[in-house]
C-alpha cells in the first residue's frame, strides 16, 4: 500500500510559479505545472546541482538557469546530453490538493 505525503493545494503552483517541498529535511523536490500537467522532480540539475525551480519553463521544456541545460518534464530527459535525466516522483491529485506517494520517497 502507497502511503502519501500532502503538499500543497493546486491554486499555489502556476506556470510561472513552481513549489518547493523538502522532504525528511533531506531531499527537495519542485512541483511545476508544466504543459503535460502536474511534474515532480528532484530541485537539482544533475549537470552541476543547480535549484531547477529557479529555471525558465516554457511549455514542457524547463531550462537550468546556471548552464541553460534544458530537459523534457514530460519524460525527465535532458535535450543537451542524453546520459542525463531529472529525478522524477509520482504524484496524485485528490480534491485540487497534490500529493506525493512515498514508497519510492521511504526507499531513498
Amino acid at each position: 500500500m502507497q502511503n502519501k505525503i500532502f503538499v500543497c493545494h493546486l491554486s499555489e503552483i502556476s506556470p510561472d510559479r513552481p513549489f518547493v517541498f523538502t522532504h525528511l529535511q533531506r531531499l527537495q523536490i519542485v512541483i511545476f505545472q508544466a504543459v503535460s500537467g502536474y511534474v515532480a522532480v528532484e530541485n537539482r540539475c544533475p549537470h552541476a546541482g543547480a535549484y531547477l525551480h529557479e529555471g525558465q519553463l516554457s511549455g514542457n521544456i524547463l531550462t537550468c538557469h546556471w548552464h541553460g541545460w534544458s530537459f523534457d518534464l514530460k519524460s525527465g530527459q535532458c535535450l543537451n546530453e542524453y546520459w542525463a535525466r531529472l529525478k522524477r516522483y509520482e504524484i496524485q491529485i485528490e480534491c485540487k490538493k497534490l500529493y506525493l506517494l512515498t514508497e519510492e520517497l521511504n526507499n531513498r
